[in-house]
């Protein structure tokens, strides 16, 4: 009777603890569940491109090979067994529009990361909407540190910010091409103060300061005054804080107007090669900092496969939106080094194991560490010739 009665009350106590594990394990399940954007089988990602904005020949290359580099890692088995779904948004490159398209990817869609978000003040305006509610923002395609600074586990760098490609550029002017009449057109928002601010202190290291400085407003095409203005203060080089290729190439075409035949240094909004389209032989000569070589880079049998790809999936050559590929794989990369488990934090660790990251396309190898989320400093000159873009040597 005692041993009956004990076998009796261990096998329930047994019972209680094997119901107490299904619930633990269930409560476990239901935990990981709540990750946003991630399922068993999935992983989804949201971004925002211009698509019929000023820099849509910029917006619509990024989203293709965002979702060319999807289709690249999901072919190849996905990430611990889910799948990678990519959402994009068209911000129009205006700000409330991209706040709106951040909205809806955070709420409705429940992305789990927001990657390349294309230019400075929609990415700047997308940011904090992210970051309050936990969701990583890596990656933006925008040329501004406040993409990565300050510090914050959820932020990650891409590109080399305006103030470090203008130091490359002034230092470039100074040293390669005997200039010393510097004048500047930029951008009157805070990029563009940025890229001021970082000339002005370059060449105050030289012991100089700008002859001549002029801003336009955002989506500006017409700088028949601003160019007339530079002129006049005879200055020998011009920086171009354009932000891409419509009024990069609409300020080498006033220059042509004016029968002025000066040398041009604009950034990484000029890169890409619908500024040639556009400006035509007015823009033959100019000058531009790159970050990831385009259509002029070494073509390795593997990057000629990758670009076979791409013209049979889309129908045309890959645009300029190398970057969009290079983000996605390095968010892929990071997520592959989190393990099984994935939330924003173990995403933050397997990112911070990047090291000497590159793919397909020529660029600059990325390494990220604890307390390092910074791109890499790695600005190329290159140099319009004969209608194409060629690094100067």
């Amino acid at each position: 009777m005692y041993v009956h009665s004990l076998f009796k009350n261990i096998s329930t106590k047994l019972r209680w603890f094997l119901a107490a594990g299904a619930v633990a394990l269930t409560a476990g399940s239901a935990l990981a569940q709540t990750v946003q954007g991630v399922s068993d089988t999935e992983i989804l990602i949201g971004s925002h491109q211009d698509l019929s904005g000023p820099i849509a020949s910029t917006g619509a290359p990024i989203r293709e090979l965002m979702q060319f580099a999807v289709d690249d890692v999901n072919a190849a088995g996905g990430i611990h067994g889910r799948k990678l779904r990519l959402i994009v948004e068209d911000s129009s490159y205006d700000t409330k529009k991209a706040v709106l398209a951040t909205q809806k990817l955070l709420t409705q869609d429940k992305v789990f990361a927001l990657v390349a978000t294309l230019g400075s003040p929609t990415s700047l305006a997308s940011m904090p909407l992210a970051i309050d509610r936990g969701i990583p923002f890596l990656f933006p395609a925008a040329a501004s540190d406040s993409g990565y600074l300050p510090f914050h586990p959820l932020k990650f760098g891409l590109m080399t910010p305006y103030s470090d490609q203008t130091r490359a550029a002034v230092k470039f002017a100074y040293d390669k091409l005997g200039k010393r009449r510097f004048g500047v057109l930029y951008q009157d928002d805070d990029n563009g103060q940025n890229l001021l601010q970082a000339l002005v202190s370059e060449l105050k290291t030289l012991g100089m300061a700008p002859i001549e400085a002029t801003n336009f407003k955002r989506g500006e095409f017409e700088f028949s005054a601003q160019i007339a203005r530079l002129k006049a203060a005879d200055v020998d080089v011009i920086i171009l804080g354009t932000s891409g290729a419509r009024d990069t190439a609409g300020a080498a075409i006033e220059t042509k107007k004016l029968g002025w035949n000066v040398d041009m240094i604009a950034g990484v909004g000029a890169s890409n090669e619908t500024v040639i389209r556009l400006g035509g032989k007015a823009v033959e000569g100019l000058y531009a900092t790159f970050q990831f070589l385009n259509s002029t880079q070494p073509m390795t049998p593997a990057l000629r496969t990758a670009l076979d790809r791409f013209k049979t999936r889309y129908g045309h050559d890959a645009g300029d939106g190398m970057l969009g590929y290079n983000a996605v794989m390095l968010f892929a990369e990071g997520a592959k080094n989190a393990g099984r488990n994935l939330t924003p934090q173990t995403l933050t660790q397997g990112l911070e194991k990047i090291k000497n990251f590159t793919t397909v396309f020529a660029g600059p190898a990325f390494t990220y560490g604890p307390g390092n989320h910074n791109p890499p400093n790695t600005p190329i000159m290159m140099k319009v010739k004969d209608g194409k873009y060629v690094p100067v040597l």
